[in-house]
């Protein structure tokens, strides 16, 4: 059998295809309810998970979109302002999802590739004790 380089790409998290022994691994996953935490295999992750960061649990994501989304309800609450890049996921590909989800808008900030500095973060907040615009709660940065 040839040698076959594997390509990781990790601008998407439905890009990279599954190795061989990704594909085998799916097949022989013991599976059941995550909702009764009667799946095996998530289970199993979510431990491993706790225990490497130390924490008493761990909450699997599926995909990044649903990651980003839980972490911004977390952080805000409805009417806050989240500053991200104007190239952000969160803005341009995910339906909306922060204002819907969150009840939060975003403030875009010019940057270079996704990356922008702290100066430009700085100016971008807004006074918390003029009513007429949103707090400012949250910066959300990805990476390039």
């Amino acid at each position: 059998m040839k040698d076959e380089q594997i390509k990781i790409d990790l601008r998407s998290d439905t890009f990279t295809k599954p190795s061989q022994g990704m594909l085998e691994a799916i097949v022989s996953a013991k599976v059941g309810d995550d909702v009764y935490k009667e799946d095996e295999t998530v289970n199993a992750l979510e431990a491993r998970v706790a225990k490497l960061f130390g924490k008493s649990h761990a909450l699997f994501f599926p995909s990044g979109t649903m990651a980003n989304q839980t972490a911004i309800k977390l952080h805000t609450n409805p009417g806050d302002q989240v500053i991200c890049d104007k190239y952000a996921h969160i803005y341009n590909y995910e339906g909306g999802g922060a204002s819907f989800n969150s009840g939060v808008s975003c403030k875009l900030i010019d940057g270079n590739r996704g990356m922008f500095t702290a100066e430009q973060v700085i100016e971008a907040i807004n006074p918390p004790d003029f009513y007429h615009s949103p707090l400012t709660t949250l910066v959300e940065i990805e990476n390039p």
